[in-house]
């Protein structure tokens, strides 16, 4: 009996979904869908909503260049990073998507209309349309508004969050929700904890779907910490935050890292980033918690920079392998999808 495609949902934001998509695209069987976060407020995205009112086009850009088929000119052409100008820090694929923003009404037509452009294979949902940003209260009092604000924070761990939240309160878009209802499998991370993950449970309407939603729902663990936000978490620590927004119990499966990065670069990212690998060794395959957890060498060899301004070459020395990370979710997803289907 001939197998369906198999219904993958990708949730995250940035540079970890983008590595996710790349590693999945591969395999055919697959039908893929980013569900993305809509709070980036800095940078490209920051001027470009500021600017012209529209939604931050930086993470969904990522998640469309994954996604796409077109030839590898076109693919760095969206990447492109202006570095002379007016336009300096602007990413070409920002400017085309808010212009198709405009030329179209409304962001999740110029999505879609940019996606037949760049022949992705899959879709890219916005999690929310509505415009949105960050508010962390801190324990002390303080309150961090914006992403611009709350990524290079360095006291959300000693200090403590009293309450966290996206203002003004946002409904998740229809085809995000139809898209985890009909998930078979869903990803989740990595990502930053704070500016790319949980925001995604802060939209009214998340956390309630993927708790009904039948999926085997896969958590994939950042491989270094966040000076001031994670230092020294464990992977069981990284799963425990994730849960305090998202509910316990809801996360079935958690792919960490299990090799130790070479000391030189663990060096550079402690000096530079004041960061430490999430590195747990031992067992690779154990239950713990009603759940699984699956580890394995996930190191990427090289490094490849986009662009010389582009902020990849300050924060992606140490990054996940598209191919090997392919190969253990495209094995964990269909072991649990195919008897299904049988």
């Amino acid at each position: 009996m001939k197998r369906g495609k198999i219904n993958v949902v990708v949730m995250g934001g940035g540079t970890g979904s983008f590595t996710v998509l790349s590693a999945l695209r591969p395999y055919k069987d697959f039908s893929l869908k980013a569900v993305v976060a809509m709070t980036d407020d800095g940078g490209s995205s920051g001027v470009l909503r500021d600017e012209l009112g529209v939604l931050p086009p930086g993470d969904i850009r990522q998640c469309l260049v994954a996604l796409s088929e077109s030839p590898e000119i076109i693919r760095n052409l969206m990447n492109y990073r202006f570095e002379n100008g007016g336009l300096k820090g602007h990413s070409f694929g920002n400017l085309f998507l808010s212009a198709l923003e405009k030329v179209t009404g409304s962001f999740d037509k110029g999505v879609e209309e940019i996606g037949k452009i760049l022949k992705i294979h899959g879709e890219v949902i916005p999690v929310t349309l509505d415009r949105i940003s960050l508010v962390m209260v801190l324990k002390n009092g303080a309150t961090l508004k914006g992403e611009r604000i709350i990524t290079p924070s360095e006291v959300i761990q000693p200090i403590g969050i009293k309450k966290y939240y996206v203002k003004p309160c946002a409904i998740i878009h229809d085809d995000a929700l139809n898209a985890i209802r009909f998930a078979d499998a869903i990803i989740i991370g990595p990502g930053n904890l704070y500016t790319s993950l949980i925001p995604l449970f802060l939209v009214r309407g998340v956390p309630e779907a993927l708790k009904k939603s039948r999926a085997k729902k896969i958590l994939v663990v950042n491989l270094v910490t966040k000076f001031g936000q994670t230092d020294a978490f464990t992977v069981f620590d990284f799963v425990g935050e994730m849960e305090r927004y998202l509910g316990q119990g809801v996360i079935d499966t958690v792919v960490f890292n299990a090799q130790n990065p070479p000391s030189y670069l663990v060096q550079k990212y402690f000096r530079k980033e004041r960061s430490t690998p999430i590195v747990l060794n031992g067992r690779r395959r154990f239950i713990r918690d009603g759940k699984l957890f699956i580890g394995s060498g996930f190191l990427n060899g090289s490094l490849t920079i986009q662009s010389k301004s582009d902020v990849l070459l300050r924060r992606n020395l140490i990054r996940h392998s598209p191919r090997k990370l392919g190969i253990t979710l495209a094995k964990l997803i269909q072991k649990a999808i195919y008897p299904r289907t049988r």
